[in-house]
């Protein structure tokens, strides 16, 4: 039967080991490229990722230390490998995924994204021996006369030479059930474990692509496709009776709500500094103060305002003076000139991106 994950998500039997972290927030996302031999009209990466760029969670990475120190942060016990498609920078993905089995143990989970199309036995053999976990294929189901497609087909075949955990993921795009249900058929006939159906999303740089074709969204506070969830939905009902896959709806709920938050609430409570509230969201809330001259103002606040240091911290990069929220709210009763206080929450990875600010009066 179909069942209701408590992560807003729908399955069929039990959900890949990859899943079953990643929805804990316990998966690192390590972006090796954006280089991918296909160009799908519903991809949704940004224009920067679509470059030879290489990312764990938010983090550029310059170097392996980086991943190393992202995945430290996060507490994470695995990673799931995307891109693009990490195959087309094979050295590179082979290097990151060795490493962190070194840095972390054996069982540190780790799966792979890939299209299939550079999925020959040689370079499987590679990814295997680093120690890959789990591999998902996502051949260009819906564009099935194309010389690549074919090749992807067979060289989906060859990973089944190696003991590991095989599977697909694909879009759940309205008009497709058959094609999907191909796909489904195809992976159960060579042994394959699961299947994940992802519900399709508009992006900002899929969303003309998407449009063009006759997709809408199903509201205008949601970027989820209309007819998508409901598709993804037959699809597991049906593969539960025809089948001996297992089914993984992943709904953008999921993504959103679930997901991100769990790890965003591993990273803060690894990075919070002793001034910052960790809040229901993973987010971090504290107070801040600006000033043009930051070593003035600290001044006036620890030997006038009689502020203890250990509650101040200068943050140059963002020209701010952070405190704890009851402080700054205090502070901007009584100090006067123009100096800015407010109280900002952001997120907790490497970005900082602020979601908002508060000024206080």
């Amino acid at each position: 039967m179909v069942w209701e994950t408590p992560y807003f998500s729908y399955a069929v039997r039990e959900l890949p080991r990859g899943c079953q972290l990643c929805v804990r927030g316990e998966k690192l996302v390590l972006f090796t490229t954006g280089a991918c031999p296909r160009d799908c009209f519903y991809c949704p990466l940004s224009p920067w990722r679509r470059e030879d760029v290489v990312y764990a969670n938010e983090r550029p990475v310059k170097s392996v230390d980086d991943i190393i120190e992202e995945a430290n942060l996060q507490g994470a016990k695995g990673a799931g490998v995307t891109g693009g498609d990490p195959m087309a920078r094979l050295n590179r993905t082979v290097e990151y995924i060795k490493a962190l089995k070194e840095a972390f143990g054996e069982d540190f989970h780790v799966h792979l994204y890939t299209t299939g199309a550079l999925a020959t036995k040689k370079n499987l053999e590679k990814l295997y021996n680093a120690g890959l976990d789990e591999i998902r294929f996502h051949p260009d189901l819906f564009n099935p006369g194309s010389k690549l497609f074919e090749i992807e087909i067979e060289n989906i075949k060859n990973a089944f030479d190696f003991d590991w955990d095989v599977g697909g993921e694909i879009p759940s795009v309205p008009g497709q059930f058959e094609r999907m249900k191909w796909y489904a058929e195809f992976l159960d006939k060579l042994g394959a474990k699961f299947l994940n159906v992802n519900e399709l999303e508009f992006s900002e740089t899929n969303l003309r692509n998407l449009l063009d074709r006759g997709y809408r969204p199903i509201s205008d506070e949601s970027s989820a496709i209309k007819g998508s969830l409901e598709l993804g939905l037959k699809l597991l009902e049906w593969g539960e009776e025809n089948t001996s896959l297992s089914y993984h709806l992943c709904t953008a709920k999921l993504k959103d709500a679930v997901q991100l938050r769990n790890r965003l609430k591993r990273m803060a409570k690894n990075v919070a500094r002793p001034y910052m509230e960790v809040t229901e969201d993973g987010t971090l809330r504290f107070g801040i103060a600006e000033y043009e001259d930051l070593d003035e103002l600290y001044d006036l606040l620890v030997n006038e305002a009689e502020v203890p240091a250990e509650w101040l911290h200068i943050n140059r990069e963002k020209g701010r003076i952070e405190m704890p929220e009851d402080v700054a709210v205090e502070l901007a009763e009584a100090v006067e000139g123009d100096v800015r206080f407010f109280i900002v929450e952001e997120y907790p990875t490497f970005d900082r991106i602020e979601v908002e600010r508060i000024p206080l009066p």
